[in-house]
């Protein structure tokens, strides 16, 4: 246990900088700042410091703790909201095969980032590959909205033209959600190894990627013609969850 007092410290102006997407992509580090998260970081391996304010028990014997002054977890954190411990992780790498997959085209909203990767980890999806564009999964808002499903999934950034040419070349069908020249999901008989494309929130998923595809599917609805990106989402993943 090392104890920190000024805001000066070189570890400190390190961890305050992990609120900048650039620092985490460079360092391959991200902040977490809720208990429950923090406990699953940890049993996921992940959690590699722990700092904790002065008076405090540490929620878990991360490998690194940090006993800090309430000023100096109020700089670290990326909330408006005064946490007693946080978290510095390290991102996940790539841990199994891409079999399940969900490509993100330029998803923007943080929440349906994290959301998304929450409802595939939950229906037994493996990976989560993201276009430039995308929102970062490892900002607060988005880690948040995964409850923990980030530290235990494949997810990364990609080029999602080759990746899909990859997946399709190792025989996994590609699906491209589409309100135009689609076939409704529920004539689709789900394949157990696949991938399902979700577009932006205004555009949905660009011609390119899906003239790539092997189907275009589409949700059946009334009222209206299209969902919240993350709830789509969560139907699909449902349609072709794995049965066990």
């Amino acid at each position: 246990m090392e104890k920190i007092t000024s805001l000066q410290n070189a570890k400190v102006k390190f961890w305050t900088s992990l609120k900048d997407k650039k620092s985490r992509d460079l360092h391959g580090l991200f902040i977490i700042e809720e208990r429950h998260l923090i406990e699953e970081a940890f049993n996921a391996g992940v959690l590699e410091s722990l700092l904790y304010l002065t008076g405090d028990t540490p929620y878990v014997n991360a490998p690194e703790l940090y006993e800090c002054t309430e000023g100096i977890l109020k700089k670290v954190s990326g909330t408006v909201s005064q946490n007693r411990q946080i978290g510095i992780a390290k991102k996940n790498p790539v841990h199994s095969e891409e079999n399940r997959v969900f490509l993100l085209d330029e998803v923007q909203d943080p929440g349906n980032v994290g959301t998304i990767i929450r409802t595939a980890k939950s229906f037994g999806f493996d990976t989560v590959i993201l276009s430039e564009g995308c929102a970062d999964p490892y900002g607060h808002k988005a880690i948040r909205s995964t409850q923990g499903a980030l530290f235990s999934l494949n997810v990364r950034y990609g080029n999602l033209s080759e990746e899909i040419q990859t997946l399709k070349n190792r025989g996994i069908p590609v699906y491209g959600t589409s309100l135009k020249d689609a076939v409704p999901l529920d004539e689709i008989t789900p394949a157990e190894h696949a991938t399902i494309i979700l577009g932006n929130e205004g555009n949905g998923v660009k011609q390119e990627l899906l003239s790539l595809c092997d189907q275009k599917i589409r949700i059946p609805m009334e009222g209206f013609e299209s969902l919240n990106v993350a709830i789509a989402g969560g139907i699909l993943a449902y349609a072709f969850r794995k049965h066990q």
